[in-house]
């Protein structure tokens, strides 16, 4: 008896580690993972003092069907909305190519690897003879005397003439400067030359995590002290969220209702942007050599973390996941990832 005893114990036991095994596994299928290191992040040990509930719909959706409750939408519909804006989005004629002649504009959002793109496109033009551009090189450096720049640069193409816009600071703001976009756009086509509008997204904790190591090679301090000064001070903005840069550049921001701004950043790529990537360079550099027929002396460097002796705790990737959801960004890329990469477009087949 005791023997028989002894062995329903012992079942019982492998089967709650099994169980407890099999939730731990399920909650790790979900968690973040970049450049192959797991933040292991325990929601219910974290120091929630603001409500972290998702906006996007199809994201309520699994919370609520984790929950057992019905959520806003099926999951289905949000996709197929989501596929019809892919539908309807700016794309690059493939039967066309090369384009003879045209304007390459890069938007580049801080904190996206962007200056390694800006690099490859200034070897690109130094390889194949196009004029070059640079919102960073304007005197003085305003946004008048930038967009002054490109007007003039725009006029009197000929022959297989390319021009390479790059755009950062001191550049257009799309919430108020959409017609300059627009009015380049037309003086290019007008020429019979092709406008290819540009921009580059990181996955939001990547972004994250290069604002915290550009602020970390800036502050000229050991890593101690930055975690122990720096890292956590989060109360304010520490730095521009994708979505924010996209709509206000380095300028005043807007006060928007963050559903509105996630919705109107969408709307700006759909109509004015025929290059839209996030973490894929390989992507950017292909299609750039497709529409101009260009040979290319380099690729664009692969993203690498060096062991800068920073730890990125349980608390920061927390207050980063928060940052996210505040600044819009977190619903954001994920309908970016959505209209332009189809990231879920398998759940249609179901």
């Amino acid at each position: 008896m005791m023997q028989k005893i002894a062995a329903y114990a012992l079942l019982v036991a492998a089967l709650s580690i099994l169980l407890t095994s099999s939730v731990r596994i399920g909650f790790a299928m979900f968690s973040n993972n970049i450049d192959g290191v797991d933040f292991d992040v325990d929601v219910t040990e974290a120091d929630d003092t603001t409500n972290d509930e998702p906006i996007l719909a199809i994201n309520q959706r699994k919370l609520a069907v984790a929950r057992g409750t019905e959520g806003p939408e099926g999951v289905s519909d949000v996709l197929s909305r989501l596929l019809q804006m892919s539908a309807e989005t700016r794309k690059i004629d493939e039967s066309k190519l090369p384009y003879k002649c045209g304007a390459i504009l890069f938007y580049h959002i801080p904190g996206t690897e962007g200056a390694v793109v800006n690099d490859w496109l200034m070897k690109l033009k130094d390889a194949n003879g196009a004029s070059y551009i640079s919102s960073l090189e304007e005197v003085p450096q305003t946004k008048e005397s930038f967009m002054n720049s490109v007007d003039a640069q725009l006029q009197g193409m000929v022959g297989s003439d390319w021009k390479i816009i790059y755009a950062q600071d001191n550049s257009i703001s799309l919430s108020t400067d959409e017609n300059v976009l627009r009015s380049w756009r037309d003086a290019v086509e007008k020429q019979k030359c092709q406008f290819i509008a540009t921009t580059s997204f990181q996955d939001t904790m990547d972004h994250s995590v290069s604002h915290t190591k550009m602020n970390f090679a800036d502050c000229n301090c050991s890593a101690e002290e930055f975690k122990n000064e720096r890292q956590y001070d989060m109360s304010d903005d520490p730095w521009r969220g994708q979505l924010d840069y996209l709509l206000f550049n380095s300028g005043d921001a807007m006060e928007m209702d963050t559903q509105e701004k996630v919705k109107r950043g969408l709307r700006l790529l759909k109509e004015h942007f025929d290059l839209v990537v996030i973490n894929d360079h390989d992507r950017y550099s292909q299609t750039i050599l497709r529409a101009t027929g260009w040979s290319s002396p380099v690729s664009i460097p692969k993203k690498t973390f060096l062991n800068d002796g920073l730890v990125y705790s349980k608390d920061l990737v927390s207050k980063y996941t928060k940052l996210a959801a505040k600044n819009g960004d977190a619903d954001f890329i994920d309908a970016v990832g959505h209209v332009y990469q189809n990231s879920l477009g398998y759940l249609m087949l179901q």
